[in-house]
């Protein structure tokens, strides 16, 4: 296994962090659209209205979306992702 280059590090760390603040100001939405992007620049989720009812099943489509990502385009373990997931969704 090669060792990862600090510089890789760096900037997987600073796309998290802004992927995690995203999907903060998306969960915290009552009405109007979620959509996320990453800062890689891939699509996350299309842009959805926000349906009241639907909430916990939207978030769980988020959810799916940002772990599906994160482990095919980034390469991130499943561990990690759960960090990041818990982290972005603290407030719920």
């Amino acid at each position: 296994m090669k060792p990862r280059k600090p510089v890789a590090i760096e900037t997987q760390t600073q796309i998290i962090l802004e992927l995690v603040a995203k999907v903060k100001a998306n969960a915290a939405l009552q009405s109007g659209v979620l959509d996320l992007k990453c800062p890689c620049g891939m699509v996350i989720l299309p842009p959805t209205p926000v349906l009241s009812n639907l909430k916990d099943r939207q978030r769980g489509l988020m959810k799916s979306r940002i772990k599906r990502h994160l482990h095919e385009r980034h390469n991130l373990s499943e561990r990690t992702i759960g960090i990041i997931l818990k982290e972005a969704f603290a407030s719920d």
